[in-house]
């Protein structure tokens, strides 16, 4: 899978069609989708509003990820939207509709929602390419207000779609890297998006891989291990040869490793770098890993390739070739380092009795 950054900016959203998806009933049997057999004509503010949701969902600083594609056979997800990108209206139409009766499948097997799935065809970035995202949305209500004579008076709405603050919508995204007329269609011609408000809760869901998995044809798990190895690697080496202070890199070695073994689903370079660098750091970091063609944008964490880092013995190495070695976990419960006022010496409080030696 290719790991250079992607830029969503320019997002221009050519055509959009919307097609109508129901729960499954009681007995577990599905309920055939409502298709719509015309396109949708979008005003220019509509139209400037959900590109910039899809920009903002799936940009660096949000929780899209990066997939891979798994599944290419006919009537794939791949397979329809990669034609779709270059098909006429009547039969972008007609594959739209063979997706929407795919994710009706695909979410037999889960208490999914009723929804709507939007198809969007489109140009992004600054040299423009083709792609093709779907977007399944679930209705949530509100309220709208309206300026009366003598009052302001508030209408309760249900159905509800897409809003800022809203976190009922999956985005699967499909680009074409390198143009048709120049190759013939192949899935390593091709990159794949996720936007997922599950995959990215604190809290793990299996609900998410009807959508990715099922419906999409990707997968997280070949990527995730690798990306999570890449970051944990170069992280530690900026760590040792920034600037800060031996207590600063200490902190912030602990703080990579919490970062890899507490709940959170995914991880970014930008969120590292905001939440544990000093500030004049920040950018020094992200334009370090960007030399190491490491992503900005989020990936799900996975510690597979590196979890027995977290199992074996930490040692800490002194100038004068001093090491000491402790447990893999909770340092701060054995032992605490403390620089001496001529920063000359390291002060160590071993919080235990010295009972032999090795």
């Amino acid at each position: 899978m290719t790991t250079t950054n992607f830029s969503f900016e320019g997002l221009m959203i050519e055509r959009l069609i919307v097609h109508r998806i129901y729960a499954k009933n009681a007995d577990k049997s599905l309920n055939d989708p409502k298709i719509s057999n015309n396109l949708n004509y979008l005003d220019l503010n509509t139209k400037n509003t959900l590109e910039s949701r899809l920009t903002k969902a799936l940009g660096n600083k949000s929780h899209g990820i990066e997939v891979t594609i798994t599944e290419t056979a006919e009537n794939s997800f791949f397979d329809i939207a990669s034609k779709s990108m270059y098909d006429s209206d009547e039969d972008f139409i007609k594959k739209s509709a063979i997706l929407a009766q795919n994710l009706t499948k695909a979410q037999s097997t889960t208490n999914a929602p009723d929804g709507v799935l939007l198809i969007v065809q489109g140009r992004v970035g600054g040299d423009p390419k083709r792609f093709i995202a779907v977007i399944k949305a679930e209705h949530q209500d509100g309220f709208a207000s309206s300026d009366n004579d003598n009052y302001i008076s508030i209408n309760y709405i249900s159905d509800l779609l897409l809003t800022p603050a809203s976190r009922l919508f999956k985005i699967g995204f499909l680009v074409e890297e390198i143009n048709r007329s120049q190759k013939e269609i192949h899935f390593s011609n091709y990159r794949a998006f996720l936007f997922d408000h599950l995959m990215s809760s604190v809290e793990a869901s299996k609900a998410a891989i009807y959508f990715y998995q099922n419906f999409l044809g990707m997968s997280i798990a070949e990527s995730s291990k690798k990306l999570t190895q890449d970051f944990f690697n170069f992280t530690r080496k900026f760590i040792d040869s920034s600037g800060m202070t031996d207590d600063e890199k200490l902190d912030t070695h602990e703080a990579l490793r919490v970062t890899l073994k507490n709940t959170d689903k995914t991880l970014s370079v930008n969120e590292f770098s905001q939440k544990f660098l000093p500030t004049q750091l920040q950018i020094e970091y992200e334009n370090f890993m960007r030399n190491k063609k490491f992503p900005s944008n989020s990936f799900v964490k996975d510690v597979e390739y590196i979890k027995m880092k977290f199992k074996t013995r930490r040692k800490y190495c002194f100038n004068n070739n001093v090491i000491i070695s402790t447990p893999s976990n909770k340092t701060e419960d054995y032992l605490s380092f403390r620089t001496s006022e001529d920063e000359l010496h390291t002060l160590v409080t071993i919080k235990g009795i010295l009972q032999r030696q090795e």
